[in-house]
């Protein structure tokens, strides 16, 4: 089950939307907060795939998810913008850059507006390879409903904005639509289309600037920002019988005019001169600008930053008609579904290679996540050489002048939006990143990063080796099944160990990397060199300290050993403020080992010294 299918069951079963007050995540679970958890179906919830368990604490209805949980918060949050306002991460959101809170209003306001643009972008390229190869008459009664069909979002896009943008700023989605519905007014797209000069002056003196609004992204998206906070003010402070009619009556008098006049022309520069200046930046060297978009697509989505890069794709096609970005970002994704496919072919463990290969044809249809998370992220060769090989591509195809014609989910079935006067370049760029792409992660597999698989056909089951994870605490580890949280206590998330600390220390239990350092700082993600996944959770309920009394020595992606520092908390602190200060240790991937082996009674321990013991053999992917 997707993500995506996940979290639309998630949420029918808790009430459906209409009965969540909140959602929030942890590094385990999703956190509910329900108007009627009565409304809530526990056992339908429960027998879902990827579904842990569910717990009710602390007010909360708490779905655990596990690793995939920060996916379905998401897709969650796109389903019900809304929700993204009371997000885990809204303590913070007064420390965001102002550049970062843009990203991130443009990234919430376009992603629901997508589907009919993706699906219309799709049916354009269709439509252009029937007519190039005439294969179809242009001018026939079929071509003619279809280039509707294919062209109606893309003229009329303000209205989609103005729904998802009512929506994020929390205001009525009728006055917005009505405000689109100024901007796409016939007599003022007509003039301009014509080129005519402004003759219409609003009070005698402000001249109504004339501009095509049809696919514009900025100036509708300003305009129902101002919306929001005039209605806002007319409904708090006009008396509640005549609130209904001089609401909107008020608000038509003084947003649209204001909108025509002052905010409309102002979006319509703004998103004119960025999509000129990116312009600018690729034309000064277009071989540049492609490998650092190709290259950087793996790392940009990892941290999030590649939602900065949709309404620069979006204005791209606004402004020329097409997007060069849209082929850059196209070469990286076959790099990354290409770089899956290199360790399909080079791996011998039977789990991996069907991972791998259901990446690889994910990938290929522009679902990237897969590919990126279940195999990228553990081969250093993989990550790499679809760095490089996206680079490659990108920079090859974009000095070759590739294009998009339309905004387009980057997949083997959107290929003909591609197809144009620059076929030879994207053809020639996506070739180059597929072939570099494998090449060079097979190289990097054998030299630098090479993988040290043990072949399974040359360890019996009894060739048995032993793995050790070190406690990262001093304290007394206690039984399992008596921690007051039963993802932990069950080991929904895999075998699991507690510590009551004595000290306020944690250091590395493995040799290996950080896969994940939590926002809160009180859970950390490790794998360690033999290929163990260690989750440390510091607390029980304590990412809803946010981050307060943590401090962390380490970010994702750093190599650590036995014994280095991790982080430090204060421990007093922490009791004082009423949370449990349990030290928790999950394998999180138990099931991959023959067996692993942790105290079977309450124990003091010292940092560093042996807490679990994990017996595998040679099925097991090092």
């Amino acid at each position: 089950m997707s993500e995506k299918d996940l979290a639309a069951r998630i949420l029918e079963y808790v009430g459906g939307e209409q009965n969540v007050q909140a959602l929030t995540h942890c590094v385990t679970r999703l956190r509910f907060n329900l108007k009627n958890d009565r409304l809530a179906q526990d056992q339908k919830i429960e027998a879902l795939d990827d579904v842990m368990g569910v717990q009710k604490k602390g007010g909360q209805y708490q779905v655990i998810i596990g690793p995939k949980v920060t996916q379905v918060y998401k897709a969650i949050v796109s389903k019900v913008p809304r929700l993204n306002e009371n997000s885990d991460l809204a303590p913070n959101t007064k420390k965001e850059s102002l550049i970062n809170r843009v990203i991130n209003a443009l990234s919430a306001i376009l992603v629901p507006s997508l589907a009919p643009v993706i699906g219309g972008g799709m049916l354009k390229g269709f439509l252009y390879l029937l007519t190039t190869m005439k294969w179809v008459d242009s001018k026939s009664g079929t071509m003619f409903v279809l280039n509707i069909s294919a062209d109606a979002m893309f003229y009329f896009f303000p209205f989609l904005l103005a729904i998802s943008s009512a929506r994020f700023f929390k205001t009525n989605e009728y006055m917005a639509a009505t405000l689109a519905g100024a901007l796409l007014y016939p007599t003022l797209i007509s003039a301009a289309t014509a080129g005519k000069v402004a003759q219409v002056k609003f009070l005698g003196f402000i001249p109504i600037p004339m501009f095509n609004y049809s696919q514009s992204v900025i100036p509708i998206i300003l305009a129902v920002w101002f919306l929001s906070y005039v209605y806002r003010f007319l409904e708090d402070h006009l008396p509640s019988m005549v609130t209904v009619i001089f609401t909107p009556l008020i608000s038509l008098i003084v947003v649209v005019p204001i909108t025509l006049f002052c905010l409309a022309p102002l979006g319509f520069y703004i998103g004119d001169y960025i999509a000129k200046a990116l312009q600018v930046l690729i034309n000064f060297s277009p071989l540049l600008a492609g490998a650092i978009i190709g290259g950087l697509r793996p790392v940009l989505v990892l941290t999030g930053m590649h939602h900065a890069l949709r309404p620069l794709t979006i204005q791209q096609v606004a402004t020329y008609g097409y997007s060069t970005l849209q082929a850059m970002n196209f070469m990286s994704t076959m790099a990354q579904a290409s770089a899956a496919l290199a360790i399909y072919l080079i791996v011998r463990n039977k789990k991996m290679k069907q991972i791998s290969l259901s990446a690889t044809i994910s990938g290929f249809l522009g679902i990237t996540e897969p590919a990126l998370y279940g195999v990228l992220v553990k081969y250093k060769a993989a990550f790499a050489g679809a760095c490089l090989g996206g680079a490659l591509g990108g920079g090859i195809g974009a000095a070759m002048g590739a294009k998009a014609m339309a905004m387009v989910m980057p997949s083997v079935l959107s290929v003909p939006v591609f197809l144009n006067d620059k076929s030879a370049g994207f053809l020639i760029g996506v070739g180059v990143s597929i072939v570099s792409t494998i090449i060079i992660t097979f190289l990097l597999s054998k030299t630098v990063f090479k993988l040290e698989e043990v072949p399974s056909s040359e360890k019996s089951q009894t060739d048995l080796t032993a793995i050790d994870v070190k406690s990262p605490v001093n304290g007394d580890v206690y039984l399992t099944e008596d921690v007051q949280d039963e993802t932990f206590s069950k080991e929904l998330m895999g075998k699991t160990v507690a510590i009551m600390p004595s000290d306020g220390v944690i250091l590395a239990p493995v040799t290996g990397k950080v896969q994940m350092v939590f926002k809160t700082r009180h859970s950390i993600g490790l794998i360690s060199d033999e290929g163990v996944e260690v989750m440390l959770h510091i607390g029980i309920d304590t990412v809803n300290l946010e981050g307060k009394y943590f401090e962390s020595f380490v970010k994702e992606g750093d190599q650590v050993r036995v014994g280095q520092k991790l982080l430090e908390f204060d421990l007093a602190k922490i009791k004082e403020s009423g949370y449990d200060p349990t030290v928790i240790v999950v394998i999180t991937n138990s099931s991959n080992y023959l067996s692993v082996l942790s105290p079977a009674d309450s124990e003091p321990i010292k940092a560093e010294e042996s807490l679990i013991k994990i017996v595998e053999n040679g099925e097991n992917v090092r």
